[in-house]
């Protein structure tokens, strides 16, 4: 999913920059200590627009990602590092393409604070006039730890967070007035009603009901020396006051220059808030939540252990793989109660979670963690799969405890296909599953009758060239998801859902035009959209017929057959790819990238990899029996990836695009999503493994170069693809430094091959 951001020179963030790209001062791969990785980590990489990443502390899918937000204007993640002011530290942040987060924000002050917002003047986000500049240089940003110093105010703020909780340490100089504002009613898009209550035991509690999707966030703050609350104003607020408006806004003053405040959250009510505080924080040692934070990233990051790259790249790696980890969120309170829609239900056995960016994370992001978290991941999945049972199907972009719904399709069921298709699914889950999954696609089938979403025709050249309408690639989005459907009926032993699904999942082949040769929208008569050119944006969504016209990886051979019926499609692929300019790594991808806004704008023939819809684009080269090219083009794609705050194409919308690089510099993909069906790409290291439950996964890789062999456990591949054993297993590749013939066939598309050689679990 996309934001609109702006077009801005690197030399802006020069000095500035939110990597440590400049030095090698970590050991080399050969040298790594897997007890510390977080010592490659750098939560500010990709902080500069559109990455919308924050540097904020926060743990493996916590509830809470407490950090600095500044000014804007487009600050979807709350942070970007060219800003120059910050106005608070709030205790949830998201990196995805609309303002999202921001809750009940923080921020230490000296004197009086202003409660005027530039917001009330147009400004796009709200921006507090108490806001502070802040020193860059004093900036330290590690997994489960943040600082930074306010020159404002002569103040130093640090935060460190358990799953459900943030701690937050404010050091000010001896003179001035410290004092720490609560905003609860501000979060990222603006203000809302909120509301306040000051209790007698010195706990300030209340909520803000945020809106699009509308739900509420609910905190409840201790601090660890005596304070006075008051308003703006200055007037002094007694024990038992409770307040609530949509302006709502108080100031601390401590007793002290230092001051320690602890802050819960939940989504289920205030008593839930103080209790995931006092049972996650019984403490105020800053330190050891600091190191214990940091020793649980060290315990998620060693899932995958790499040798043999340079420092940059395993900084890119390791970066990734955080960000991967970091999504999606828990929903649930330590005692276990949490809120569907508006339905609270309670259970200690298994965590719930949300935040789920599906439409962009199951394009390689869910995957990874079916892999390295599988039991967590069940979790997840049937977290959806409840979700479900209140709202009455999967959701497509769940947010808390709703459904904004975001972008198209239906790809909560590929998520929920990455479980299933691994056996992580016990007999009575899949059956919950199995009715989630139809109650969410069969409502759309009469839309599909005519095989095809519809488009009405565009009214002049403008429309057909800006775009109006999805429907073109809502249809490609719906094949994928049925084809997932398809082997789980398979493997449930459904036949006629099998047949119904898979019929439904080559529907890309009534929008494969025969004049042109691309997917192509059609009127609800059977009329081709006219006028027609794969540039034209009409019919689809963030993207045109050059994007989307590979989304039908399923079966890239009767695809391609169609294509070549009226041109080349390897030539195709060449042209879309900037070949032989993409074997410049970084220049050429990052020119096609800034060509489009990061994946905003097309107008042209370019691979967009700063969004998500043709992710696995590059892998496409392995179905015409080219895998060399598949490995150019995907290295050059993940060479976007560096480790600075520019190191990110577009923004990660909850890890999908981290976790589409995780896989890449591994040098695999998994090209069919909700299936463990991987091809093969160009591995960056020398080594890499996987550390499953059910048995480790190693890729080892001769030396940097073309691929000329491959062999899986004692087999030799006879193409560019496996399906991923779930015991322990070794991917073996041999290469040279020329292009060779490496494979005798093609990867499975199911025109070509039964759907069980895609690996769905029987």
């Amino acid at each position: 999913m996309r934001a609109v951001p702006l077009l801005l020179l690197a030399a802006a963030v020069a000095a500035c920059q939110g990597g440590r790209g400049q030095t090698d001062a970590t050991p080399h791969a050969e040298e790594i200590s897997h007890t510390d990785l977080a010592t490659y980590v750098d939560p500010r990489i990709g902080s500069f627009p559109p990455g919308f990443t924050s540097p904020g502390a926060a743990l493996p899918h916590g509830l809470v990602a407490a950090g600095p937000d500044t000014e804007g204007p487009f600050n979807y993640g709350g942070y970007s590092v060219n800003n120059l002011f910050i106005t608070g530290f709030s205790q949830t942040h998201m990196s995805a393409g609309v303002y999202q987060g921001g809750q009940i924000p923080l921020m230490p002050i000296s004197g009086q604070p202003s409660e005027a917002d530039l917001s009330d003047w147009g400004w796009p986000s709200a921006l507090p006039f108490y806001a502070s500049n802040f020193n860059k240089l004093s900036e330290q940003a590690e997994p489960g730890y943040y600082r930074v110093d306010l020159l404002r105010y002569a103040a130093r703020a640090e935060i460190t967070a358990t799953q459900r909780a943030a701690l937050h340490r404010y050091t000010w100089q001896p003179a001035g007035q410290p004092g720490v504002v609560l905003e609860p009613s501000r979060d990222l898009k603006g203000h809302h009603p909120a509301t306040l209550h000051y209790r007698s035991d010195g706990v300030i509690s209340g909520r803000v009901d945020t809106r699009s999707p509308d739900h509420s966030v609910y905190f409840a703050l201790r601090s660890d020396t005596p304070y006075t609350l008051h308003t703006p104003a200055g007037e002094a607020l007694a024990a038992g006051a409770q307040l609530e408006g949509e302006n709502l806004m108080v100031v601390l003053r401590p007793q002290a220059s230092t001051l320690q405040l602890k802050i819960g959250l939940s989504y289920v009510d205030e008593a839930g808030a103080l209790n995931n505080l006092d049972q996650e924080m019984p403490h105020w040692d800053f330190q050891r939540i600091r190191d214990q934070a940091r020793a649980t990233w060290n315990q998620e990051l060693a899932r995958i252990q790499v040798t043999g790259a340079p420092n940059a790249r395993l900084r890119s790696f390791y970066t990734a793989l955080y960000r991967s980890l970091k999504f999606p969120n828990l929903l649930s309170d330590v005692d276990g109660r949490y809120r569907l829609e508006d339905v609270v239900r309670q259970d200690q056995d298994h965590p719930r979670y949300t935040q789920f960016s599906l439409w962009d994370s199951y394009r390689g992001h869910s995957a990874l963690l079916a892999e390295i978290v599988p039991q967590r991941f069940r979790d997840m999945v049937m977290s959806m799969v409840e979700y479900a049972e209140v709202a009455g199907q999967l959701p497509r972009w769940q947010l808390a405890n709703r459904n904004p719904g975001y972008m198209s399709g239906d790809p909560a069921v590929m998520f929920v296909g990455e479980a299933w298709c691994r056996g992580l699914l016990d007999a009575a889950q899949r059956e919950k599953a199995w009715a989630a999954l139809l109650a969410t696609v069969t409502p759309r089938d009469e839309a599909l009758a005519r095989g095809y979403l519809p488009s009405a025709q565009p009214n002049n050249l403008f429309e057909a060239i800006s775009g109006n309408g999805r429907e073109a690639g809502t249809t490609l989005e719906y094949g994928l998801a049925d084809f997932a459907l398809a082997a789980m009926a398979r493997a449930r032993g459904d036949d006629a859902v099998y047949q119904q699904r898979l019929a439904q999942s080559l529907n890309y082949r009534n929008l494969l035009d025969p004049q042109s040769g691309w997917i192509r929208p059609r009127d609800d008569n059977g009329a081709w959209a006219t006028p027609f050119q794969p540039e034209y944006a009409h019919g689809f969504q963030e993207g045109t017929s050059w994007q989307y016209s590979w989304l039908a990886q399923h079966d890239y051979a009767g695809l391609f057959a169609g294509m070549n019926a009226v041109g080349n499609v390897e030539q195709r692929l060449d042209t879309f790819f900037g070949a032989p300019l993409n074997q410049l790594p970084l220049l050429w991808p990052a020119v096609q990238n800034q060509i489009t806004l990061f994946g905003i704008v097309y107008l042209g023939n370019q691979y967009a990899p700063g969004n998500e819809h043709d992710l696995q684009a590059p892998y496409a080269y392995n179905y015409l029996g080219a895998p060399h090219k598949t490995q150019i083009a995907a290295r050059a794609a993940a060479s976007l990836y560096t480790d600075t705050a520019l190191g990110m194409p577009g923004n990660d919308d909850l890890g999908a695009l981290s976790g589409w690089l995780v896989w890449t510099m591994l040098g695999v993909y998994p090209i069919n999503p909700g299936l463990p069906h991987f091809v093969i790409g160009s591995p960056e290291f020398a080594s890499a493994v996987l550390k499953r439950p059910t048995g480790d996964f190693l890729i080892a890789r001769e030396h940097d170069g073309y691929i000329s062999a491959a062999q899986l456990d004692d087999a030799s591949l006879v193409s560019a693809s496996f399906v991923l054993p779930r015991g322990a297993s070794t991917l073996s590749l041999q290469t040279s430094q020329q292009v060779t013939h490496a494979f005798d066939a093609l990867p499975p598309s199911i025109s070509t091959h039964p759907i069980e050689a895609f690996g769905c679990i029987q």
